[in-house]
């Protein structure tokens, strides 16, 4: 997914713009939501990078200060400020810290119009969707507002050219914030698989399938009784 070049804009094309422009050393400051978990599975950090986050429950808008305070610890270190829609509207008036003080952080917006992780939990816990919309912010124009330059990128195929933008900006001693406009698609739910057909009829397992792009997906079942594993 993340190798994409045309079609609708998930959120894998991003990290892997992400992955291409990161240095060795970069720091990655993960904001809350379904962010933290593409980013846990998505990112490819070596041991020299530095990845924080916050753990504890629905601290949405602590990506933007562990990023200020990342460049501000690490002057000549790469960093990125990763954020969902959600939590970077909680936060983005520190945008015009980062222009007043220099600090040639990235900012990547990834904007789906919803608090996408709270979706997903009502979701599971079968409620009806409720206080989860966002409303459409253009944040690149927000950012230019606070002095810096703001990217807007719906397709695709324009990811690479705004992430070069980005990252001579940062040589330049400049941040740049990009508003990824993605989709408004659920990360796979690998503590809810659906793809085992002992547990599964045929049309659940097809289904869940086609949502998630899992037609390769084989249920961990089959690998124990093609190894001949004894299960208890």
């Amino acid at each position: 997914m993340m190798t994409r070049t045309t079609g609708k804009m998930r959120f894998e094309p991003v990290f892997g713009q992400i992955n291409r422009i990161a240095t060795d050393d970069a720091i990655f400051a993960i904001d809350v939501g379904d962010v933290t978990q593409n980013a846990v599975r998505l990112l490819k950090v070596n041991g020299r990078q530095a990845w924080t986050t916050s753990g504890l429950f629905a601290t949405m808008g602590a990506g933007l200060p562990a990023a200020l305070a990342g460049q501000l610890s690490f002057p000549k270190r790469q960093v990125f400020n990763l954020a969902g829609d959600g939590a970077a509207a909680m936060v983005m008036q520190d945008l015009d810290t980062e222009v007043r003080y220099h600090l040639p952080i990235i900012n990547v917006v990834f904007s789906n119009n919803a608090l996408g992780y709270i979706e997903d939990e009502q979701e599971d816990d079968g409620h009806a969707w409720f206080g989860i919309d966002m409303p459409a912010i253009d944040f690149a124009t927000v950012a230019k507002g606070m002095g810096m330059t703001g990217i807007t990128v719906t397709q695709v195929d324009e990811l690479p050219a705004a992430f070069e933008t980005a990252e001579a900006n940062r040589a330049a001693g400049k941040p740049t914030l990009i508003d990824a406009k993605i989709t408004n698609e659920r990360p796979i739910p690998v503590e809810h698989l659906q793809l085992d057909p002992d547990q599964f009829d045929a049309d659940t397992i097809a289904a869940f399938k086609k949502r998630y792009y899992a037609e390769k997906l084989v249920p961990l079942s089959k690998f124990l009784k093609t190894h001949k594993v004894p299960v208890a």
